[in-house]
């Protein structure tokens, strides 16, 4: 596999967010011509990522939306947005889907290409993970049926989420001031500071904000940063994920 290819697979790894349906080519990926790849890397991810795929492109430093959490190191195997139990490689469709919607607040859409390129760049990205694993990624189950929210299942996800001591990060209100002690010692994989979102803005929710996204992410963690799963602390309890997802939905006065 040449360099640039191999750039483009370790660079794109982490991707993962909501987003349209997926088509035949999910299912013909070994079949798809690839080399187109690296090109689209090279044009539109690099500035970011940089060659390498280090998190370390000119827009990394120098880019404002970077100034809290710069664009990520891949090339040591951390995934951030999957569907994927934690430590686990991304399924085709993670990577697909956070291709075309992008990420909120931090990588643009890239739904303007064609879709067989966008599924040129999973391809690849499939062939690298198979390298580095061997096996296929499957993802994690959640919790049915969802649990509408209501005034009693707030309460109930409050508690949980004192429980589970979310506000030693998040705060109590969610607002993940800097001045808790906790929140001011949290770093990512890479040592670099990594303040704790704050629960109250839709906008803090880069894999989407709805009760679903919120478990899904309880469930999986969010790989090469503070944020954990909670898969095992949910277990035998895990309706107590809707609640806990509805208590944080309710912190948004949008809500």
């Amino acid at each position: 596999m040449k360099r640039p290819f191999r750039i483009l697979i370790t660079s794109l790894g982490f991707l993962w967010a909501l987003g349209s349906s997926l088509s035949v080519y999910a299912t013909t990926l070994s079949e798809i011509d690839v080399s187109g790849g690296a090109l689209i890397y090279e044009r539109s991810c690099l500035v970011c990522h940089g060659i390498d795929g280090h998190g370390d492109g000119p827009a990394a430093f120098y880019n404002s939306a970077y100034s809290a959490s710069r664009p990520r190191d891949f090339t040591v195997g951390n995934y951030k947005y999957r569907s994927t139990p934690s430590g686990e490689l991304p399924t085709d469709q993670d990577i697909f889907r956070v291709i075309t919607n992008g990420i909120p607040g931090a990588m643009p859409s890239f739904g303007g290409l064609p879709e067989s390129a966008r599924w040129k760049v999973v391809a690849y990205l499939k062939a690298f993970s198979q390298d580095a694993t061997g096996k296929k990624p499957e993802t994690v189950t959640l919790p049915e049926p969802a649990i509408p929210t209501s005034s009693a299942s707030v309460a109930q996800g409050r508690s949980v989420y004192l429980a589970l001591d979310c506000h030693s990060c998040h705060g109590v209100d969610g607002r993940g001031r800097v001045g808790l002690t906790r929140a001011k010692e949290l770093i990512d994989s890479r040592n670099l500071p990594m303040p704790p979102s704050d629960l109250t803005l839709a906008g803090s929710f880069k894999i989407g904000p709805s009760a679903r996204d919120i478990v899904r992410t309880l469930f999986t963690g969010l790989d090469g940063t503070p944020m954990p799963s909670y898969a095992n602390q949910l277990h035998g309890q895990e309706v107590d994920a809707w609640h806990l997802a509805n208590y944080i939905l309710s912190l948004s006065p949008s809500n």
